[in-house]
């Protein structure tokens, strides 16, 4: 048992701490971004991908109930459906992996909309990333205590939080992106025949979850490809290129739809990819929007531990000389393993669809590797020192309090506090009508699904003097009247509210109009008489 705690010690105690933040955070999660809410519908909707197709083809003039919204997000009467799933998938931009796994889970709590369906599954795939990045940091440097702190600077970063708590498959994409790594780290210290069908098994699997795996695949596959080359093994060479392509060929026999839809002329799609890498007037926004919010918000823990790393390193320089000379220092791996995310991360932030972090979450665990590398020159420089277990636990304590301070004072993103102002605005007129002005575009209407679920029934419709709409207002007989009305000319209709509140009031018996709140797509307001 004391053998046992102090081999696993450590490590237990950083993942029952990230485990317990994470439930933090889950708990503190009050609202959802129009990705995550497609999460939901496209794993559960039957054969109906979009809102649109959920109502028969169109919005337009039409009612939908909550148990129409319910039916899109949740398992219903339909069961275990991966056929359903996978023509979703065909319909939409993302490979189905990820859905699966969601609709799978959903499976358990039929008929109930949750988002603990969905952050269950990200904490465990969280989890599991943790516990396999303890595994290649291990199998790196042959250092528990190294390992051990790594999984506290990433499980307990900003960023890595912000994948978990993030509905969507950018966690499960970091879980995989870790695990290739892992094997690929592994292929270079302890080759085993095994390694290589495992390597092409994840490639497949990353490449079923989201395309932009590819690119942290593609270059760390070239570097161990170099890597042989330069050692003249061309049996691990021709293994690990046929069982690599295998994977490739594998996501081509599984789901065609991939060619088209990385051809595609779309916003998620090859050819959008090539029109921003060809923009290269955009680039310094891009990195401007994308690589100085990870400088200045994100992994402040590790940027610390990094400076403090390197101050004791230069304070034992000639320690790690020493190391160096005695080949104690581990460098091959590294660089195979680290310079590909380095390379990628410019990469994916150029050609990404928007300029958001989500598009290189997978790429963070991998990038912490820089301090964890530092820490191992520092523990193979410094060598054997008096009670070095015990100092070396006080720095993995150390680090984790310093995590800890980051998770506390930077909250991820995703979890929406303000959703819970939004419901407190509705909560006095959900009894009454509700009607969303939209020119037939689901994208407002699914990002405001949370708060329509407040009302019995939702008419939609994108004339302000529709018959429809008088009937549907004549039948609730109500004082007031809850409007959205979509904003965005991007993703939306654009409709403007200066516009269109008087055009309601002037065909409805509503004499004036007060605003509610407005996000980016849409903007609510209350109509009176």
């Amino acid at each position: 048992m004391k053998r046992c705690l102090r081999k696993y010690g450590a490590i237990t105690l950083v993942l029952i701490v990230i485990a317990g933040v994470c439930l933090l955070f889950s708990h503190r999660k009050s609202g959802m971004f129009i990705d995550e809410i497609y999460t939901y519908g496209l794993s559960n909707s039957h054969y109906a991908p979009y809102l649109t197709d959920a109502a028969g083809g169109s919005l337009r003039d039409q009612t939908l109930t909550r148990q129409d919204f319910l039916d899109y997000v949740t398992v219903e009467d339909d069961g275990l459906d991966l056929g359903s799933v996978y023509y979703n998938q065909v319909r939409d931009v993302h490979p189905p992996l990820y859905y699966w796994l969601f609709h799978l889970c959903s499976q358990l709590t039929p008929h109930l909309f949750t988002k603990w369906t969905g952050l269950a599954l990200d904490g465990l795939i969280y989890l599991l990333a943790c516990i396999l990045l303890y595994r290649l940091v291990l199998v790196l440097y042959d250092s528990r205590y190294n390992a051990a702190a790594t999984v506290a600077l990433y499980g307990l970063s900003t960023i890595g939080l912000s994948t978990m708590v993030m509905i969507r498959m950018y966690v499960l994409m970091t879980m995989l992106t870790v695990l290739l790594a892992l094997l690929v780290a592994e292929l270079v210290k302890r080759p085993r025949p095994w390694l290589y069908p495992a390597v092409g098994l994840t490639v497949f699997l990353g490449l079923m979850t989201q395309y932009y795996f590819v690119f942290y695949a593609f270059f760390l596959c070239a570097a161990y490809v170099l890597y042989a080359l330069c050692r003249r093994d061309f049996k691990s060479l021709g293994l690990f290129a046929l069982c690599g392509f295998a994977g490739v060929g594998l996501l081509l026999l599984c789901f065609p739809a991939c060619l088209d839809q990385l051809f595609a002329e779309k916003l998620v799609s090859g050819g959008n990819a090539l029109e921003n890498l060809q923009n290269t007037a955009g680039y310094s926004q891009r990195f401007e929007l994308m690589i100085r919010p990870l400088h200045l918000k994100y992994l402040k823990a590790a940027r610390y531990t990094a400076i403090a790393a390197v101050l004791a390193v230069l304070l034992c320089g000639r320690g790690v000389l020493r190391a160096g000379k005695e080949k104690r220092l581990v460098l091959a791996p590294t660089l195979i393993v680290l310079l590909p995310a380095l390379l990628v991360l410019p990469l994916v932030t150029v050609i990404s669809p928007v300029p958001e972090n989500r598009y290189f979450y997978n790429l963070i665990p991998i990038l912490v590797l820089c301090v964890s590398f530092l820490l191992h020159l520092l523990e193979a420089g410094l060598g054997e020192v008096p009670h070095g277990e015990l100092c070396k636990n006080a720095a993995v304590l150390a680090i984790l309090a310093l995590a800890l301070w980051e998770a506390r004072t930077i909250p991820p993103d995703y979890l929406y506090p303000q959703y819970r102002d939004y419901d407190a605005q509705l909560a006095p007129y959900a009894d009454g009508p509700c009607v969303y002005m939209t020119d037939d575009y689901f994208a407002p209407v699914t990002q405001d699904l949370l708060q329509l679920l407040a009302f019995d029934d939702v008419f939609l419709t994108g004339d302000a003097d529709s018959e429809a709409l008088d009937g549907y207002l004549a039948g609730k007989d109500s004082d007031y009247c809850v409007v959205y009305i979509d904003v965005s000319p991007f993703w939306s209709s654009g409709f403007v509210p200066e516009e269109m509140l008087p055009a309601l009031l002037a065909s409805t018996d509503y004499a004036s109009f007060s605003p509610l709140y407005e996000n980016e797509l849409s903007a609510a307001y209350l109509l009176s008489k």
